[in-house]
This record gives C-alpha cells, sequence and structure tokens, in this order.
C-alpha cells in the first residue's frame, strides 16, 4: 500500500511539473505577444489616438491576462513546495480574472443582471478574501507519513 501511494506522488509530482512548464510558455509567449501588440500600439498608430479606450482595452486585457498566469503559477508552485493549496491564492486569481471582465465588458451590450450578477461575485470574492487573509487559511493535505512520525517521536 505505501509503494502504491508513494507511485501515486510520484505521478502527481510529474503532473505538476509538466503543468508548471506547459504554464511558463504560455506565459513567455504571451508577454511575447503583449510586447509586439504595444510596440505596434505606440509606434504604428496615431500618437493623438492610442491612449484611447478601444485601444488601450485590448492592452489592459492581455496585461491580466498575464497576471492571471502569473497567480496560476505561483499556485501551482506553492502546491509543489508545501503540498498546499493556498485559498487565498485561488481566491486572487479569481478576482483578477473577473477584474479583466469587468475592464472588457461593453456596458452599452450589457444586460442589467449579469452586471449584478458581476457586483455580486465581486463582494462575495473580495469578501472571501479579505476573511482568508485576516484568518491566513490554508488547505494542507495530510501527510500520512509525516503524522505517524510525529506520533512516533512523542512515544
Amino acid at each position: 500500500m505505501k509503494n502504491m501511494l508513494n507511485i501515486v506522488r510520484i505521478i502527481e509530482k510529474i503532473i505538476v511539473f509538466i503543468l508548471i512548464v506547459f504554464l511558463a510558455a504560455i506565459l513567455l509567449i504571451s508577454v511575447i505577444d503583449l510586447g509586439i501588440y504595444f510596440f505596434k500600439l505606440v509606434f504604428q498608430s496615431p500618437i493623438e489616438g492610442w491612449y484611447e479606450p478601444e485601444f488601450l482595452m485590448p492592452v489592459f486585457s492581455s496585461f491580466l491576462v498575464v497576471l492571471i498566469g502569473i497567480e496560476l503559477l505561483e499556485t501551482i508552485k506553492a502546491y509543489l513546495k508545501d503540498d498546499s493549496i493556498h485559498v487565498e491564492l485561488v481566491i486572487l486569481v479569481a478576482l483578477i480574472a473577473l477584474a479583466r471582465k469587468i475592464i472588457v465588458l461593453d456596458y452599452y451590450n450589457t444586460s442589467w443582471e449579469k452586471l449584478i450578477g458581476l457586483a455580486s461575485l465581486i463582494i462575495a470574492l473580495g469578501t472571501s478574501y479579505f476573511l482568508i487573509k485576516k484568518t491566513g487559511f490554508t488547505l494542507k493535505k495530510k501527510n500520512k507519513e509525516k503524522t505517524e512520525n510525529q506520533e512516533e517521536k512523542k512515544r
């Protein structure tokens, strides 16, 4: 049984490592794409119009996608490092994704129900983030071997 659990843990670590590699590659490509878009916006667009919202929204959207990816990478690294899920980081990623949605949202063609739903999500996630940050809550996996070793040391 112990060998099977060790095999599962090894497979889990390999999968997490592969996810980190893929996410890092996606982030690198996204940053390059953002740089190219920004270069074109600043140097190939007329100077008087590049600061207009219709030009800047795609830049902000791409920037926030990269930021979401960085936070996801941080979450995966934290999981790999100490076998815990940092709920604070997960909620932060959700808040950033929601902020991205709100920034690129077309308010003129959006129903009031959707706006109320987004506002409710912001309030719920913001409250959750505040409470988790205040308490320092994380979800840790119980490692049976560590628990058994600690109990043996106590004896």
